[in-house]
């Protein structure tokens, strides 16, 4: 049986899902880190940045209305994780799941088409989320469970091809529980693609 599409939430309704996302992380202790991408390739590089920073088992959890580039992270996630050809990661929203190898098992989820817990487990998503290597949830919104020190992406646009990510990363323990908030000024081309 297909999974049928669910209702598409209003603008708002999306929004406000990502900020109470946001608030709900800052009550559990996080590092919240602010950046404006001003292209594709910027977040891209964020991306590869970002997977420096995993450690598998790790959960990346990417929030962000259509077309705001939560592929095209992905695929700077991959790259930074040792996958030799990033540009063969492509958006899961037919087959659901995609598993690339890198210098771990990537799993790359994508929750748009489902709802409700039955049709997320019909997927399997329980054998690998936060066991083994790291998995990348879209429109992570959807996942009808609490999953254990996610680093949750918020991306919002910025106009035109520039965007706002959030990220929230739970507190490593020993360290300072604070927040601290970045903001990146890296210009990108405006020949990059646009975000998909």
């Amino acid at each position: 049986m297909t999974p049928q599409r669910p209702p598409r939430p209003k603008k708002n309704e999306e929004r406000g899902a990502s900020r109470r996302a946001i608030h709900r992380a800052s009550q559990e202790h996080v590092l919240k880190t602010e950046i404006l991408s001003r292209s594709p390739a910027d977040t891209h590089n964020l991306g590869i940045q970002l997977a420096l920073q995993l450690s598998p088992p790790s959960v990346l959890l990417l929030r962000g209305l259509l077309g705001m580039g939560k592929t095209t992270l992905t695929r700077g996630v991959a790259e930074g994780l040792g996958m030799s050809d990033p540009s063969l990661v492509s958006s899961p929203s037919f087959t659901l799941v995609n598993i690339y190898q890198g210098r771990c098992p990537i799993y790359h989820v994508d929750l748009y088409r489902l709802s409700g817990e039955r049709e997320v487990n019909s997927i399997g998503v329980e054998e690998f989320l936060g066991r083994d290597g790291v998995t990348i949830v879209e429109w992570s919104e959807r996942l009808p469970y609490r999953v254990n020190s996610p680093v949750e992406v918020v991306i919002e646009d910025a106009g035109g091809d520039a965007r706002r990510i959030t990220i929230c990363r739970p507190v490593p323990p020993g360290l300072p529980r604070r927040t601290r908030s970045r903001t990146s000024k890296r210009e990108g081309s405006r020949r990059d693609r646009k975000h998909r």
